[in-house]
């Protein structure tokens, strides 16, 4: 700013700066100049100077760096070429150019180095690339020829493991040819959420297998040492009627016989917890109900003595072995009533399920009717499921206190508070049931499988109203399969010429919009469920086809399975690692608790107001009435007490006649 700084101007016989011994004069004027006007911006300026002094300093030796250089240029009789070679009109253009602009950066040269390599056009590149490509290819085609014409020799070649040099003896299908079935093809592999926990072989020959689950995990013996429980038993039943009763970890418990005369058909375990019951059915239509203890292995009186006082005998741990004591009981037995012809009818099928305080054994037979037993043993009720079209009950399937049941095309819930049969009809579905179950979180959606393995998942609302929630595409299972639920997902195993078993994805279920209403007087309009995922499989693993299967659900742990294999003289107990994410709850009324407590707290303290001063004074009077002392009040409590406290005194103080 000149106008603001006095005494400013520029002489007129001072040239602009050309070196830096004029820059630093200049500056020494300005600043004498500035500090007669006594400004601080003088001293700022003089700084500016000064660097810009420095800055000189380094293009004058930049500059003298390029003279040198420029000596050995030749310049062209034309008179073009460099401003080095133009002498005079060089130097007038330099000056022309140049402007009294003092600057504080540095120009920073970013010439580039010359390529002085070999050089080709494009075509030749690329032709030259494909040649060291061809000659890669045909080194490997060589290896491998040489690999073949070992393999072929008989000489042993090293290879890790018998299955790659089977792998590649074998005749496989060309794989540029096969194509993959993004349906079927697992989103992760099966490696990471199945375990094997135990592979147990037997010379007997199982047919059945069944988690039974138990009440307590943990069990203590003392105040200080706390002992692990399993909390669930699976019992393998042979046909003869022997049960082996297992650990998770493979360990036997318990092994009796049943009872029974005639072949074992079916075998049924509650889904609760509360008794440990084990019901088993045989051919003849009488089933038989085991009661089963669990409890911790104590050494009696004896043992301790024992294991105390001999001390010359090599003592082994209590903790080695099985740390429960299994008992079981025979509780009941009872028989299917005649069918009119004197025999009783064949059970096909048999579920326990406990509703409230009472317990049911449910057996359903080929001519469609399912009993109802209750605990004592006596016949409940009998509901046909037929109604004279003479089909035979397929399933039962128990949990949280519903049963669901299946029939040819028949399917619904069974109501055991009023003893009757709720059929299910689903109007989006066209297909046949063959095999249905219910979920495992929701007791109110059902898994139903078509007969091309499709698998339909369904809510059904009052035990009759259906709603379809999600549909799987055609093709993503194949039929035969079985179903069993999980959290957040249904596994299933594929019994056809390929057995494997899979993990579908079930977090598109429950996504759908309930049924638009329709107009006055028609029904609601349906809203279609929501597409599948894009990889609907999770994990899938081939393995080989099982006789039986069992699945336990677990809350705070993986869950079990158990797998019987086709001849029967083995049995495989895994463990699913597969958890679902849930969202932590969220406070509704979170926003609400402070004004609900100020509210609170005003209405109390205007309570007690008003209620003393309704009286006929405050409890305290300070500043008047009876010299502003406690006044306690004619009728208040506390000054009934002191009356009678006072009267007692004097009645105690008076001596006896």
């Amino acid at each position: 700013d000149r106008e603001g700084v006095a005494g400013w101007h520029r002489p007129r016989h001072l040239p602009p700066p050309k070196t830096p011994r004029h820059l630093l004069h200049l500056a020494l004027a300005v600043a004498r100049a500035m500090r007669q006007s006594r400004r601080s911006l003088a001293w700022v300026l003089s700084v500016l100077l000064l660097a810009g002094c420095a800055l000189a300093q380094d293009d004058a030796a930049d500059a003298a760096e390029s003279s040198d250089a420029q000596d050995d240029e030749v310049c062209p009789s034309d008179g073009s070429g460099p401003a080095s070679c133009r002498g005079g009109a060089a130097e007038e253009e330099a000056a022309a150019e140049q402007q009294p602009v003092f600057t504080l950066t540095r120009s920073v040269s970013t010439a580039r180095v010359p390529y002085t390599g070999p050089q080709a056009d494009l075509i030749t590149q690329e032709i030259d690339e494909l040649q060291s490509i061809i000659n890669l290819s045909t080194e490997r085609m060589g290896l491998l020829k040489d690999l073949r014409e070992a393999l072929g020799s008989g000489h042993e070649v090293l290879l890790p493991g018998n299955s790659n040099i089977k792998a590649l003896h074998e005749k496989l299908p060309i794989l540029s040819e096969v194509v993959a079935d993004d349906l079927r093809t697992p989103a992760a592999a099966s490696e990471d959420y199945l375990v094997s926990k135990a592979v147990i072989p037997f010379d007997e020959q199982f047919e059945f297998l069944q988690w039974m689950p138990l009440r307590s995990p943990r069990s203590s013996t003392a105040a200080s040492t706390q002992t692990s429980m399993p909390n669930t038993l699976l019992a393998a039943v042979r046909q003869n009627g022997d049960v082996h009763l297992l650990t998770p970890s493979g360990d036997l418990a318990l092994a009796f016989r049943a009872g029974h005369d005639a072949p074992v058909t079916h075998v049924a375990v509650p889904s609760s917890q509360e008794e440990y019951l084990l019901a088993t059915c045989d051919a003849s239509g009488v089933i038989r109900v085991h009661k089963v203890n669990v409890r911790q292995r104590r050494l009696d009186k004896k043992a301790k003595s024992a294991r105390r006082g001999n001390s010359s005998v090599e003592k082994i741990s209590q903790h080695l072995g099985s740390m429960i004591n299994v008992t079981v009981q025979l509780q009941k037995q009872m028989k299917l009533p005649d069918d009119g012809t004197g025999e009783a009818s064949k059970v096909t099928t048999v579920a326990m399920v406990s509703q409230g305080s009472s317990k049911y054994l449910l057996a359903g037979d080929a001519s469609g009717k399912i009993t109802v037993f209750t605990r004592n043993g006596t016949v409940r009720s009998v509901l046909d499921t037929a109604e004279g079209i003479g089909g035979g009950v397929d399933s039962l399937y128990a949990v949280h206190g519903s049963v669901m049941y299946r029939s040819g095309q028949d399917w619904g819930y069974i109501d055991l508070e009023r003893m009757e049969l709720r059929h299910v009809d689903c109007p989006m579905f066209n297909g046949r049931v063959m095999d249905a179950v219910l979920d495992s979180q929701l007791a109110s959606r059902v898994l139903v499988t078509d007969e091309d393995g499709t698998v339909w998942v369904f809510s059904v609302k009052n035990k009759k109203q259906c709603h379809l929630d999600l549909k799987f595409a055609n093709g993503t299972t194949i039929w035969p399969l079985s179903l069993h639920s999980v959290r957040g997902y249904a596994i299933g195993l594929e019994s056809g010429p390929e057995p494997a078993l899979f993990a579908l994805n079930m977090s598109q279920v429950g996504k759908s919009k309930p049924a638009a209403p329709g107009p006055k007087g028609a029904d609601a309009v349906p809203v279609p469920p929501p597409p599948p995922p894009a990889k609907p499989i999770v994990w899938r693993r081939g393995r080989s086809a099982a006789k039986a299967w069992s699945v336990h659900r677990r809350a705070k742990e993986g869950d079990l399975l158990a797998f019987l294999s086709e001849d029967g003289h083995e049995i495989e107990i895994m463990e699913l690692l597969m958890n679902v994410y849930t969202p932590p709850p969220q406070d509704q009324f979170g926003n609400f608790k402070m004004p609900v407590i100020a509210v609170a707290v005003v209405l109390v303290l205007g309570y007690q107001y008003m209620k003393n001063k309704g009286g006929r004074g405050s409890p305290i009077q300070g500043g008047g009435g009876r010299g502003g002392k406690l006044d306690l009040g004619g009728d208040t409590d506390f000054a009934s007490m002191l009356r009678n406290k006072k009267r007692l005194t004097n009645l105690k103080s008076k001596k006896p006649f």
